[in-house]
């Protein structure tokens, strides 16, 4: 597995998976999976995914808050997508994200790592992208 980079004001997230490696790529781009489990807190919803998984194309997720005031459309472009290995790409606001997703005896290892923004916490932002991955393992787990 690669070197996380050292780079101020990353965060790294880890988490296995019982789940077949491809599935797990499939999961973080196609918006069929998407809409089951990409949102950052239980009690959001995902109305909307759409992807572009290429270098240059780009996605749209919509995040939609617990009463419907504070929805947003999570955004960026994808600048590599290397199946079923790693999935790179900047947010709408430039900031990059990597997720590497490796075979590890039987389950599969996705790491997620991701530039601060900065109004919410280091704390919240971790929480709110490995909650992502909570979700992840729970749709996995029911399908």
């Amino acid at each position: 597995m690669p070197e996380p980079l050292k780079t101020p004001g990353m965060i790294v997230i880890n988490r296995v998976l019982d789940a077949p490696r491809e599935l797990v790529f499939d999961c973080w781009l196609k918006p069929e999976h998407l809409v089951h489990w990409f949102r950052g807190s239980s009690d959001w919803h995902t109305p909307y995914a759409e992807t572009d998984p290429r270098a240059g194309g780009t996605f749209r997720i919509g995040f939609g808050s617990p009463d419907g005031k504070n929805d947003f459309d999570f955004y960026g472009t994808y600048d590599e997508v290397v199946p079923p290995e790693r999935i790179v790409f900047h947010l709408g606001d430039g900031r990059p994200v990597t997720v590497s997703i490796v075979e590890q005896f039987g389950k599969t290892l996705v790491t997620v790592e991701f530039a601060m923004e900065e109004t919410n916490s280091a704390e919240q932002q971790r929480e709110g992208w490995n909650n992502m991955l909570v979700h992840l393992d729970q749709y996995l787990a029911s399908r």
